[in-house]
């Protein structure tokens, strides 16, 4: 199932674009929101783990390519406008799709469409690669990145840094990106802005990581039961009773 969320201030919006995601099959609908802030702060709280985010431009308080902006980590953005000059800023945020107002469901299936496109086209590596390469900021280098040797990787803005013991590499792609890249690996978000190899994990205390350098990493509030959730599925414990 793709995994829907709608945010726009016109009610009447709202109430199409859910209509269409509950009448597809291989859809689900999360949620909507009608107040821009409100959805800002339920992706960083964690309480929404949307695929396609359908999101309108002209909004109050603060306009979707702002939102845009601050959600891209955590969604995949498919803008829907009566404002069509929008669109090539729109691109820019590297989005799905760019839906003019009024649109009919054929149109609002092609978004989806080229959303799994662009999944089947980022298909997960087999595990038995276990190294990728990533561009440097020479231009034609490339450098060969060990997963294994991975501790953690941090986002800045649109590029990510990946930390080992004794390297750390700056590449352009989003922290979504090289979440999904290494799925297979069961790299767990921690924060934000942070994904964690549990390979390199020396020891869980509450909200801290202790990593292999002996680097601490600590997990915001929201992505705590997500830490919890992969460490339990792999927690030696006694089915004994006391």
């Amino acid at each position: 199932m793709i995994r829907c969320y709608v945010v726009d201030d016109e009610a009447a919006s709202v109430s199409l674009l859910s209509k269409f995601i509950n009448k597809t099959p291989t859809l689900e609908l999360l949620g909507s929101s009608l107040n821009p802030l409100e959805a800002l702060q339920k992706f960083q709280q964690n309480e929404i783990r949307a695929d396609i985010t359908f999101l309108d431009i002209n909004m109050p308080e603060i306009s979707g390519l702002e939102l845009a902006n601050l959600i891209k980590d955590y969604t995949h953005i498919v803008f829907t406008t009566a404002h069509t000059q929008y669109g090539l800023e729109a691109f820019d945020r590297d989005v799905i799709d760019y839906i003019a107002k009024p649109f009919g469901y054929e149109r609002f299936l092609k978004a989806v469409s080229r959303y799994q496109k662009l999944k089947q086209s980022t298909q997960q590596p087999s595990k038995k690669e276990n190294y990728f390469f990533i561009k440097s900021d020479i231009k034609g280098k490339l450098i060969r990145v060990l997963i294994d040797k991975i501790l953690y990787i941090e986002s800045t803005a649109n590029y990510i840094t990946i930390y080992t013991p004794t390297e750390s590499y700056m590449t352009y792609i989003t922290l979504t990106e090289a979440e999904e890249y290494l799925k297979p690996y069961d790299f767990v978000r921690v924060h934000k802005s942070i994904i964690v190899n549990p390979k390199n994990i020396k020891s869980i205390e509450g909200n801290k990581i202790l990593l292999g350098n002996e680097l601490t990493i600590l997990a915001s509030p929201g992505y705590r039961k997500i830490l919890s959730e992969k460490v339990n599925q792999s927690l030696l414990i006694s089915k004994r009773r006391n």
